[in-house]
């Protein structure tokens, strides 16, 4: 009799141990399959995004405008000595022999090469001169795409390009990838401003003002999709992505199966990291938040949910006492 107690009471801590107060380590099988659940998010969005044509960038139209950084093929058609291939310096000048220095920024090539002819013709070195310039690399007018895309890097922008066609460029997002994206652009004061961009809206049409029309020296910046963590008596503890300033921490627990069977709802913690080793700790009740009388309160990236366990419910639902022979215990763990 004595072992049977002795059996009953160890099953009945353990399992207490196991619901209450959320501690212990997060169950990594379960943490994966919600990072398979935000890949899918994340293709569904790239299969929308990808399914765009990608303007071409074959060559650079009539208007083009030469700036720092381009490379020009220079011929003079009269003098091969002259024909060369320089680069334009970032005070938008180009160095040619004879004629030195030429500031050539803002011009297009046929601008440049009416220059060049009028300088050569000038200067006396030949009577009818014929000059061809062509860019063969467009580097003035590039757009950079960082952070968690499949091809980060620098992109021509030729003509006419959207943030959707520069994100379709570097080949859409990686599965860490979060639904914000960030257009840094640096104004002629040297000013800086940044546009914050929710992708999945944009996508869907819901915002297409959105769609920003990019300038030379943009930066889009896609980060890594924030998470925030619950822990506790709810169905399924881990990971899970959320939208900065926009997810509450009743769908974060709704995203995590909901409270379990044994939760108490009235026990939820709210775990915010305030950066430099520093932490606050909100008590929330759920039932409250559920009717209206408290605020859903918005989360941000790293927070820590903590759903309690009433000890009373653990061990209605996580155990069954079956009488057989002369008695004995059935555990059934908590749903």
């Amino acid at each position: 009799m004595c072992n049977k107690i002795s059996f009953f009471i160890f099953f009945f801590a353990a399992m207490i141990a196991g619901c209450g107060g959320g501690g212990g380590t997060v169950n990594t099988s379960r943490v994966s399959r919600q990072d398979f659940q935000s890949s899918q998010e994340v293709g569904n969005i790239n299969s929308r995004l990808l399914s765009q044509p990608i303007p071409a960038n074959t060559s650079a139209p009539d208007g083009y405008l030469i700036g720092p950084a381009d490379l020009l093929e220079i011929k003079v058609f009269e003098s091969e000595e002259l024909t060369s291939t320089v680069r334009v310096s970032s005070k938008g000048e180009i160095t040619l022999p004879l004629l030195n220095s030429i500031y050539v920024d803002g011009l297009t090539a046929r601008d440049a090469e009416v220059k060049i002819e009028n300088l050569l013709r000038e200067d006396e070195y030949i009577d009818n001169p014929h000059v061809g310039v062509f860019v063969k690399e467009y580097r003035s007018k590039v757009v950079s795409v960082m952070g968690y895309v499949n091809q980060p890097g620098v992109y021509e922008l030729l003509d006419r390009r959207t943030l959707l066609d520069a994100l379709a460029s570097a080949k859409g997002l990686n599965d860490k990838a979060g639904n914000l994206v960030y257009v840094t652009r640096t104004e002629g004061d040297g000013s800086k401003d940044t546009y914050l961009v929710d992708l999945d809206e944009l996508i869907t049409s819901k915002t297409p003002e959105n769609n920003i029309e990019l300038k030379p020296g943009d930066l889009v910046f896609v980060p890594e999709a924030a998470n925030v963590f619950v822990e506790g008596a709810v169905d399924r503890p881990g990971a899970y992505p959320i939208t900065e300033g926009k997810t509450t921490l009743s769908e974060v627990v709704t995203m995590a199966g909901g409270v379990s069977s044994v939760a108490d709802k009235g026990d939820i913690k709210l775990i915010r990291n305030l950066g430099n080793g520093g932490k606050e700790v909100m008590d929330l009740d759920m039932n409250r938040i559920r009717k209206g009388e408290d605020e859903d309160p918005i989360l941000n990236g790293e927070d820590a949910i903590v759903v309690g366990a009433s000890s009373i419910k653990s061990f209605i639902y996580g155990f069954k006492i079956n009488l057989f022979g002369f008695g004995g215990v059935g555990f059934e763990p908590p749903r």
